[in-house]
């Protein structure tokens, strides 16, 4: 084993074959933080819901109605909308190496099939984390039969022989969903006899418009069960259903800290036949906030396919859409012919630092010859993209705006690989995703927190003394806000302890949560006060 390998498993202690490939990092403080504050507040929150209930109860002069609409206040923050989860939309045309990217990103050897000669062109397949187990499990969502049945004329129609102006595409693609569904035999079928419900006896869930559940203890018996439904496979005609799959979404366990809150979307392009799917893929395209465009590196500087399937979308991103930034992959940079590269590079080992008797020339000239090529490649994308004014033109197309990365799978999977881990730029990509996880997590934490303090404020603004007696304490010494309104700005909280008397050395425990405030947007000072009380019999 080389050193390079060596180094490599002596950083996170397992073998780069073993099913997870990442160590697990440590919690950012910042995150540690959020959760800290987030915690903090439902805290407080659930003293202030529990002592108003009491005050409904117990209390029939108290203010009824605001203090049901304090307590609706709380329950939306705990019960209400989520906050949606972050979207990455993966695209890029078919054998750029999309699946075996989020596989190793992910951790999976085997996961999202790949590898197929035809693969499919319109199943949406969505990623995310499963934070409640650890089995990897998928959710087939199916077209609406009646669709279908419409789309089902279409592709009749194409084939017909009265089609006078056949285009080669769209036979082509009309051939393959009906042998894909029905084998070669559908070609001669009727549309009657096509839709019997006989022909989809392997899918019931189909044909009730249900969603099918599977559920797996390995990564790679899931991708063995789900091939049939996001891949055509030329070997088994009759046996695939992805021509009326609408969506798959595979939850994965394991990758909680950089996953939660993230959704990665392989998006296979746009234009099919049926409508459900054609609207759903520009219904994710808007939602993305970020768009990663796939391209083997040998391509990077001429994939027009690949840039075009994204300006030709800016309309479904531009209107409504959450797209922020764009990073452009370059996959397969290991695949390198060495003698062509360092010809056309007009590279020698002199330029490369390296020499023949050097006893890992050989590995080293590769290797060398890798980065070479990557930080190139990444000149060209840059360049490319500034001539495309598509985007200039609806994008606020900053410094930050494009990224573009270098990446081997092969090189960060392998057990003797000539790239560190650095170099193969996975985990840079997976750092990135955790840093839109992490964002994400800030963004709740702000939101649950400004929630929190608008609650408080509306406790504040009641007339207390109509409540209960100003600066008294009721028998049970359940405290929420002192007896006077404090300033404006201040929060004057009183902290109950378990046995029911005031606890006044506890203003540390809100210090977390005091300074997220101060960090975030406008200062909060946040003091601890035994006076009055709200809540209990007045």
């Amino acid at each position: 084993m080389s050193k390079r390998s060596d180094k490599r498993k002596g950083e996170d202690g397992n073998s780069p074959t073993t099913p997870r490939m990442f160590k697990k990092p440590k919690m950012d403080s910042s995150t540690e933080r959020s959760e800290e504050n987030i915690a903090e507040a439902k805290s407080i929150l659930r003293k202030i819901d529990s002592n108003l209930h009491v005050r409904q109860v117990e209390n029939c002069s108290s203010p009824q109605k605001l203090i049901q609409y304090i307590r609706q206040n709380i329950s939306k923050l705990n019960y209400g909308k989520v906050k949606k989860k972050t979207t990455v939309g993966v695209v890029g045309k078919t054998g750029a190496g999309k699946s075996s990217l989020i596989n190793t990103i992910l951790g999976e050897k085997h996961l999202l099939p790949s590898g197929s000669v035809s693969a499919c062109t319109s199943v949406i397949i969505q990623v995310e984390a499963n934070v409640t187990d650890s089995n990897y499990t998928a959710e087939i969502e199916f077209i609406p039969k009646e669709e279908w049945e419409d789309e089902l004329k279409t592709l009749l129609e194409v084939l017909s022989d009265l089609n006078e102006e056949k285009d080669d595409a769209m036979v082509s693609t009309a051939n393959e969903k009906i042998t894909a569904l029905y084998g070669e035999k559908g070609l001669d079928m009727t549309h009657k006899e096509l839709m019997k419900d006989e022909n989809f006896s392997g899918i019931p869930e189909f044909l009730v418009h249900e969603t099918k559940k599977i559920t797996c203890v390995k990564a790679s018996d899931l991708s063995d069960q789900i091939g049939s439904y996001v891949q055509h496979e030329e070997s088994n005609p009759g046996g695939c259903y992805w021509p009326v799959v609408k969506s798959v979404n595979i939850k994965v366990p394991h990758c909680k800290d950089f996953l939660e809150h993230m959704m990665i979307v392989d998006l296979p392009g746009t234009g099919d036949y049926n409508k459900t799917r054609d609207q759903m893929w520009r219904s994710k395209l808007k939602e993305c906030s970020t768009v990663w465009i796939v391209s083997e590196i040998n391509r990077a500087g001429s994939d027009k396919e690949a840039w075009n399937l994204v300006s030709n979308s800016i309309t479904d991103m531009e209107h409504g859409g959450e797209c922020k930034s764009i990073s452009f992959i370059c996959t397969k940079t290991d695949d390198i012919d060495l003698e062509s590269y360092m010809r056309s590079a007009k590279l020698k080992d002199e330029n490369l630092q390296i020499t023949p008797k050097d006893p890992k020339y050989n590995d080293k000239r590769k290797s060398k010859c890798i980065i070479h090529r990557n930080k190139k490649a990444k000149e060209t994308v840059h360049r490319s993209f500034k001539q495309l004014p598509t985007f200039k033109k609806h994008f606020n197309c900053g410094g930050n705006f494009l990224s573009v990365f270098t990446v081997s799978s092969t090189e960060f999977t392998r057990k003797d690989p000539i790239l560190t881990r650095d170099e193969t730029e996975i985990p840079k990509l997976k750092n990135l995703l955790r840093r839109y996880n992490d964002s994400h997590k800030d963004e709740m934490a702000t939101h649950y927190v400004n929630g929190a303090l608008g609650v408080i404020n509306l406790v504040q603004g009641f007339q207390v003394s109509e409540m209960v007696g100003e600066g008294s304490v009721d028998h049970r010494g359940n405290g929420i806000i002192c007896g006077s309104v404090p300033p404006v700005g201040v929060l004057v909280w009183v902290h109950s302890d378990v046995d029911g008397g005031f606890d006044v050395g506890h203003n540390q425990s809100f210090k977390a949560f005091s300074d997220y405030r101060r960090e975030s947007y406008r200062p909060v000072v946040i003091q601890t006060c035994h006076c009055g009380a709200l809540g209990g019999p007045g």
